[in-house]
């Protein structure tokens, strides 16, 4: 049986696999280091050098697979394929230097700054606001280093009361197949979060037409194939990317790519995936979502939000868009709209049980994107009247479930916010004898 699986697995190798496969290590760092070049500029060889003082094979091997297997291959152009592997590590949360040097990269081939800010605003949508506002502190580094003269990007004129038939027009250029079945599974518990999904989602942070709709669609995979375990939505986007002149080619060397940076598993699971929607060729899209009878405009959400945000973390909503102005204001305004004016501010739970529930949820995750929130919202916690007590088995209650380092990782953070807030809760250093 090994046998056999081994001959069909051969015999599957394409052509330029084979090719690929008859070369030297020479010839294939070669190709990788000159592409290499083309991302990294200047010190493009800085991080491999480094590396080679550690490990000299690891050092080669992330110029011979990455850059002289993958990158150079003629799939995808290179500034499309770096706007995918900055969209990958986003996904990731904790690669910070990988994702400055692929956004700098992605300069270096070049890219415009323009399509970096827009690719936030997808993130935003695919991935939540932790690792999009953590991503605008790199962008910011990245544009004052390059004294890049970048002109922010206009925020929207409409009011914002008709999102929702947006929402609608945009599901069908970005999603296909059975969309009803998959809001079906949690419109029964939670009907507003399929209402949110669609005029937020869809016709908000994914409406804007600052990225070609290509660029988009493969963006949106990137991130949802990375994060892993969104086999769902990723099948819904796969087809939408089919229905929407996507190519089989382009989605497999997307998937090829990510192998590159979320790793092996990532890219099978992925490709698993893309296999049964390339089985069923162009599907339709299938829902029926009803548009609501009323909806409130930009305003209406944004002075909710603005009040909440006053009472839960005692900062001005003003401050907070303001605070985007250089790269996007659209950005800090969504924050207060919809994070604050939309979702803290549901009745279903009390505002302390809200804030509580936001700790439990970033420390769970415990990425770097999500320790600055995690700090903002423990005193989010104490400002709307929970304890230090409740706060602290909040997080205790994740160690069974996220593991210990997570956990102690999280109280640490805590401990530190309640000692900034009262300086003498900090431990007296013990002196040495």
């Amino acid at each position: 049986m090994e046998a056999v699986f081994v001959a069909a697995s051969s015999f599957a190798i394409s052509r330029s696999g084979q090719a690929m496969a008859s070369e030297t290590h020479e010839d294939r760092f070669s190709r990788g280091l000159e592409v290499l070049r083309r991302i990294g500029g200047e010190n493009f060889d800085g991080p491999i050098n480094a590396l080679a003082e550690t490990s000299a094979d690891l050092s080669r091997f992330t110029v011979e697979y990455p850059y002289g297997d993958v990158l150079s291959r003629p799939g995808l152009d290179l500034p499309l394929r770096q706007l995918c592997t900055i969209s990958m590590l986003l996904a990731d949360g904790s690669a910070q230097p990988q994702l400055k040097f692929h956004i700098a990269g992605f300069l270096n081939a070049g890219g415009e700054p323009e399509a970096i800010v827009e690719l936030l605003f997808v993130s935003v949508a695919m991935l939540g606001f932790p690792a999009t506002i953590n991503a605008v502190g790199i962008v910011r580094s990245i544009f004052a280093e390059r004294e890049l003269a970048f002109q922010p990007i206009e925020p929207a004129t409409n009011d914002g009361a008709r999102r929702a038939r947006a929402g609608r027009e945009m599901l069908g250029r970005l999603v296909g197949g059975n969309a009803q079945d998959y809001f079906d599974r949690f419109a029964g518990a939670a009907p507003d979060l399929a209402q949110l999904s669609i005029d937020f989602g869809f016709g908000e942070a994914l409406a804007r037409e600052g990225l070609d709709h290509k660029t988009k669609l493969l963006a949106i995979i990137a991130m949802l194939a990375a994060s892993g375990n969104r086999n769902d939505a990723l099948r819904l986007h796969l087809a939408g990317a089919i229905a929407n002149s996507v190519t089989r080619e382009e989605i497999i060397e997307l998937l090829i790519q990510l192998s590159v940076y979320r790793g092996f598993p990532s890219a099978l699971n992925a490709f698993s995936v893309a296999r049964d929607v390339f089985a069923l060729g162009v599907q339709p899209l299938q829902v029926n979502v009803p548009a609501p009878v009323d909806a409130e405009s930009h305003s209406d959400r944004l002075e909710r939000g603005r009040a909440l945000l006053a009472k839960s973390s005692a900062a001005s909503g003003d401050a907070v868009v303001r605070s985007f102005d250089d790269i996007a204001p659209d950005l800090g305004r969504m924050i207060v709209e919809h994070a604050y004016g939309e979702v803290f501010s549901r009745d279903g739970i009390d505002l302390k049980t809200r804030e509580l529930s936001a700790c439990a949820a970033l420390a769970a995750i415990g990425s770097a994107t999500t320790e600055t929130p995690l700090r903002v919202h423990i005193n989010a916690a104490l400002n709307v009247g929970a304890s230090r007590e409740e706060i602290i088995e909040t997080l205790v209650n994740l160690a069974a479930y996220s593991g210990y380092p997570a956990t102690q990782q999280a109280i640490r953070i805590a401990a530190e916010e309640f000692a900034k807030s009262n300086p003498s809760s900090r431990q007296p250093k013990e002196e040495s004898e």
